[in-house]
């Protein structure tokens, strides 16, 4: 390199480093602009307001008002026709019968007759080809026995019409010849008898006629007995036989006949399951793979070719368009508030902020089931019908649910963090001017961003008022003699005598007064006092307004600390209960009021 190179590099690199240049002066305007800041933080730190000890402040409004459960869910078909696998098991045990060989790639559109999926079905052309021996073996073994049937019947009428008669003919000559030779014997006798007595023939002589006389008399005799033999004895042993032969032939014809079809229907069925290797669509529809994931167990299912599968296993749905729904699941917190058929309004992600009307068709009685890795909060499914779903829509889609509980046109409302609670009773802290007025209200409900306040019950706040968002901060704005005291609810004496009493007479109070909880001094009861009315609590945390008093409807903080609280076991909190497992939650030092007041014990 030149010498005249390396000295313009060294005049660059000067250049660089010169306050002039412009990286220079931008660390310094940066530099100035810190301590700037610095200086004005220090100012108002050291001799300006502190800006923590300035209250928010938000306005009360009157307007619509809607209560809404938000939650998230999956679209899905409440009409799905389901493609099972058809294919019988071949073994005793429960396992797979056979496996995917191919199927229809998901999502994609099919119409009657379509090819879906196909199934392995090399066992069954296997066994499809012994079966075809053993159908023809079992025709052959028919066709002998029909045979031998068939020879049973000849025999019988050959011995009837053949060896019978010509047994019978043979004994009846017989019979003829000897009747001839005993007439001719008599004859002969006779004559030699009457020469005999005339003195011509000797005595002698007629002594040996009489013994062929006798001869041919027993001759007949001998013949008659064999026809008579025959005709009574011979002939019904045969037939006996002969009919004995055709009734046994005949029931193994029979016999083999059925079995012959018993194998012949084998053949047929495992040529039928060969034929239900392939699945076609029964109708249009978009294919949706079953796939499975066990909550319980942790094992899963995926269609996919090669998979084992099971006999009557679904394995693809074609879901109806035309009858779409969202399932979703509700926590146990808020399940006690949604009713089938209040309005929703679902908003599906894949179009955009658009939303859809819906309806609630059913909520479960049963929570779902859970496993070891899911939370122990209960969730019930909630089955929302789509009303009119868009042509685009399909199945699995993520979908936000807004149900509707409650809707107001003029409900007179604050944010939720202006609500400052003590002891069960609820208070704003409202500016005018430069004075701090602290207002007791009573909530109707609430939406977890806004509460609804009953305005016959609290005490006045107009619409445009400016409320404190953050009470707990300024405590000392409010006018403390106004919140309730611990000795202005029931007292723990009394409480704990009310828990001891019998549940047989509890039970009676409880039916006296309705079934509703029955006040403690409370407003409308004669009380004067300002304190934490459990009755008054009672109705604000139920949420289903069936005037009870379930766990599953106070919040989860008091629920924990509340569980024993039911003494009598009816799975509702009356007054004596209630304020029974507030006197236990103070002797244990664990407060004296419900979540979200004060110290406990009201103290400040």
């Amino acid at each position: 390199m030149s010498r005249q190179r390396k000295s313009h590099l060294r005049r660059k690199r000067v250049e660089r480093r010169r306050p002039g240049s412009s990286a220079y002066f931008l660390l310094a305007g940066l530099v100035l602009v810190a301590t700037v800041v610095g200086g004005v933080w220090y100012t108002l730190r050291s001799g300006g307001e502190d800006l923590t000890e300035t209250p928010l402040l938000a306005e009360v409004t009157e307007g619509p008002y809607d209560h809404i459960v938000l939650e998230e869910g999956e679209i899905e078909s409440s009409n799905n026709v389901e493609i099972r696998c058809e294919v019988r098991s071949r073994n005793s045990g429960s396992g797979p019968s056979t496996s995917i060989i191919d199927v229809i790639e998901e999502g994609k559109h099919v119409q009657p007759g379509d090819w879906l999926v196909t199934f392995d079905s090399s066992a069954l052309e296997q066994e499809l080809s012994r079966q075809r021996i053993v159908v023809n073996t079992s025709e052959a073994i028919v066709i002998q026995a029909k045979a031998t049937y068939d020879t049973a019947l000849i025999s019988k009428e050959e011995y009837l019409n053949g060896a019978y008669n010509e047994q019978k003919k043979t004994i009846e000559n017989e019979i003829f010849v000897a009747e001839e030779n005993l007439k001719k014997a008599q004859l002969s006798y006779d004559s030699i008898k009457r020469l005999v007595s005339r003195g011509l023939l000797a005595s002698l002589q007629l002594e040996g006629e009489k013994f062929r006389v006798d001869a041919a008399q027993n001759e007949l005799d001998l013949a008659k007995q064999k026809l008579d033999v025959l005709d009574k004895f011979t002939k019904r042993k045969m037939l006996t036989q002969l009919e004995s032969d055709i009734e046994s032939a005949q029931v193994k014809w029979n016999n083999e006949k059925d079995s012959h079809q018993e194998e012949v229907n084998n053949y047929a069925e495992i040529e039928e399951q060969g034929a239900k290797c392939k699945v076609v669509a029964p109708q249009a529809g978009q294919v949706v793979y079953a796939n499975v994931q066990s909550s319980r167990s942790g094992s899963e299912f995926v269609v996919e070719a090669g998979v084992a599968v099971r006999e009557r296993q679904v394995i693809l749905r074609l879901p109806d368009p035309a009858a779409m729904q969202v399932k979703a699941k509700i926590s146990e917190s808020r399940i006690n508030l949604i009713r089938e058929g209040m309005p929703v309004a679902i908003r599906i992600d894949a179009f955009g902020d658009d939303t859809v009307q819906g309806e609630v068709s059913k909520v479960n009685k049963y929570s779902e089931p859970g496993n070891f890795w899911t939370s122990t909060g209960k969730e019930y499914v909630t089955l929302i019908q789509i009303l009119d779903p868009p042509p685009e829509i399909r199945v699995g889609l993520t979908a936000e649910v807004q149900i509707h509980v409650e809707h107001r046109e003029d409900a007179l409302q604050v944010p939720v963090q202006a609500v400052y609670e003590r002891l069960g009773k609820m208070f704003c802290l409202m500016q005018d001017g430069d004075k701090w007025i602290m207002k007791e209200i009573v909530i109707s409900s609430t939406n977890d961003k806004v509460v609804a306040i009953d305005q016959e019950r609290s005490e006045t706040l107009t619409p445009g008022a400016q409320v404190v968002l953050n009470p707990r901060e300024h405590l000392d704005k409010f006018d403390q003699s106004r919140f309730p005291k611990p000795e202005d609810t029931v007292s723990e004496e009394t409480a704990t005598k009310a828990s001891s009493q019998p549940v047989a007479e509890r039970k009676e109070k409880k039916a006296d007064s309705g079934g509703q909880p029955q006040a403690a001094g409370g407003r409308g009861q004669g009380g004067g006092g300002r304190g934490g009315d459990p009755a008054q609590m009672i109705e604000r945390m139920d949420q289903n307004k069936d005037g009870k008093l379930s766990l599953d409807e106070l919040p989860g903080q008091m629920k924990d600390r509340l569980s024993s609280a039911d003494t009598d076991g009816d799975g509702f909190l009356d007054t004596a209960e209630l304020m029974a497992g507030f006197a236990r939650m103070r002797a244990a030092g664990g407060g004296g009021g419900p979540p979200g007041g004060g110290p406990p014990g009201g103290g400040q």
